[in-house]
């Protein structure tokens, strides 16, 4: 099976999370694009067999990339195997993913929950320290979860 992985990153965690899920899918024997829209927007889900978006929540909204490519390819992904997944610090990620992705597209894709990073030195300054305060840590905070992204595979290959 052609698989594209269509993700978008402000920190790179979204990306780590993404290239996870390519291993996973690789080593079953599919091939595998990824593709960072940030570099390639314009790439066309109806040219795979199988399409994931991922990105991650910002300030409580989906990254503008990600929307930006399901709202233009909505009618495309609709008609196709579809999965979805996120990053973010909301672990309430079922109701989160609900302002990310049109209701339609959720009620037909494998949807999924990556975890998140907090990898300090890849933040603005003013952010960084309200998000050290919050967590009461100067230490990166990894909280990716490798489970729920082995069984997202599992879920987009039955």
């Amino acid at each position: 099976m052609k698989i594209m992985i269509a993700y978008a990153t402000r920190y790179g965690t979204t990306e780590k999370c993404a290239g996870m899920l390519e291993e996973i899918l690789k080593k079953k024997g599919h091939g595998v694009e990824m593709v960072d829209l940030k570099r390639n927007i314009r790439v066309k889900p109806e040219d795979y067999d199988l399409a994931v978006i991922g990105g991650s929540f910002f300030m409580f909204r989906m990254n503008r990339l990600v929307r930006k490519f399901v709202t233009r390819n909505l009618k495309t992904l609709l008609n196709m195997k579809t999965g979805v997944f996120m990053c973010g610090a909301d672990e309430n990620w079922q109701e989160e993913i609900k302002k990310g992705f049109p209701g339609e597209l959720l009620e037909k894709a494998v949807k999924g929950y990556f975890g998140y990073e907090m990898i300090w030195g890849r933040m603005s300054p003013l952010f960084r320290n309200t998000m050290q305060k919050a967590y009461k840590t100067t230490e990166p905070v990894s909280k990716i979860e490798v489970e729920n992204i082995e069984k997202f595979a599992g879920e987009l290959l039955e």
